[in-house]
């Protein structure tokens, strides 16, 4: 058992129930989805990208990063305000500035991958803010060190907001609207894979479940039936997903900011294509929040959306499962990697996902 692990517990390691009947036909497991192409490709203008070839360290002396934000963008820094950064590698300063304004300084983790994500973000902010989605807007974007600087939205989220609920229609608003946005999603933006896919929901939801919370937290493994289970689980899973639309992949609380009475959504750069349900599923079941009226909720999002309630829970049926197990190998790995913050909500994910593999989701949500 790992560095958290509370020990071994009898549970049947939340066994799906499958459905032969809803198993795909032949092929089906092969689905893969369409990606367009973007309606603005390239670079956007405006931004100051700088010369790869002068490419330099970044300074972790706060003095010299302010020396470089002069440099760079002729920014004149009073204070600089180290931020958390959550489940995030990434560091956030909010820089505070002459004018009592402050902005968000966002470095990026060590290493190619965080130079990528950095990119990504900038593409994906720009392409989503020009399409009217309410995102930080970003504001300078060094290329070779991976430095953005973005407007600041504040410091409320809506998982902490005392009347959350009220917030919850516009958030569904923007969901929508982010869905629709599948013909022109910008290829050249990806981080990582296009799709939600099969290989993507087997490795970064499945193994990744049973890595971290099966064996790390509950000191187990699968036995080979129920590893046969999961993968039946998921082969079902893909015949019922029909449609493509653009997937946040961890639209959620935390990651939806309140400013001015407005929603803005951030933490959007590992953005790709995959189901409708799956941004609804981590919304409406998100570990952080409790008693939200998912059934009021669901009904906004169909009249927002116009999709079909039965389509959409037949595909949920299998989202909210994949959704969940993401959330608490998260919650297990972060513990686990000093931000124990995570540990509390490990609970009530551990709850939320045996509750829904065991009911029925078209009683529950009629």
């Amino acid at each position: 058992m790992g560095c958290c692990a509370p020990g071994r517990k009898g549970l049947s390691a939340g066994l799906p129930k499958t459905h032969p009947e809803r198993a795909s036909p032949s092929g089906a497991s092969g689905h893969r989805f369409l990606l367009a192409r973007p309606r603005y490709p390239g670079k956007f203008p405006g931004i100051a990208l700088g010369d790869p070839e002068r490419k330099t360290p970044l300074p972790m002396n706060l003095e010299a990063l302010r020396e470089r934000l002069r440099s760079w963008w002729g920014l004149v820094v009073q204070r600089i305000e180290p931020l958390p950064g959550d489940g995030s590698a990434r560091t956030f300063l909010r820089l505070h500035l002459q004018d009592r304004e402050s902005l968000i300084l966002i470095l990026p983790q060590p290493g190619d991958f965080g130079l990528r994500e950095a990119r990504s973000y900038f593409l994906l902010g720009r392409f989503l803010w020009s399409h009217g989605i309410p995102v930080p807007e970003i504001l300078a974007y060094q290329e070779p060190e991976g430095v953005l600087l973005v407007e600041d939205l504040g410091k409320v989220r809506l998982w902490e907001h005392p009347e959350r609920n009220h917030f919850y229609p516009q958030a569904l608003e923007i969901l929508v609207a982010l869905q629709e946005l599948a013909p022109w999603f910008p290829k050249e933006a990806i981080l990582e894979t296009p799709f939600y896919d099969a290989r993507l929901i087997w490795e970064r939801e499945i193994l990744y479940f049973e890595t971290w919370y099966l064996q790390r937290y509950r000191g187990r493994r699968w036995l080979p039936e129920e590893r046969a289970r999961w993968q039946a689980f998921l082969n079902e899973a893909l015949f019922h997903f029909t449609d493509t639309v653009v997937l946040h992949r961890d639209f959620q609380s935390r990651n939806l900011m309140i400013k001015g009475g407005r929603l803005y959504l951030i933490d959007f750069q590992a953005a790709r294509l995959g189901p409708p349900s799956y941004d609804l599923a981590s919304l409406l079941y998100d570990p952080y929040v409790e008693d939200l009226p998912r059934k009021r909720l669901l009904e906004i999002y169909l009249r927002l959306s116009g999709r079909d309630r039965e389509t959409l829970f037949s595909e949920m049926h299998y989202t909210r499962v994949f959704r969940l197990l993401q959330a608490l190998g998260a919650f297990v790995k972060l513990s686990c990697s000093g931000k124990p913050g995570f540990k509390e909500y490990i609970p009530r994910a551990e709850k939320r996902l045996w509750k829904v593999l065991s009911e029925d989701l078209k009683e529950t949500l009629p």
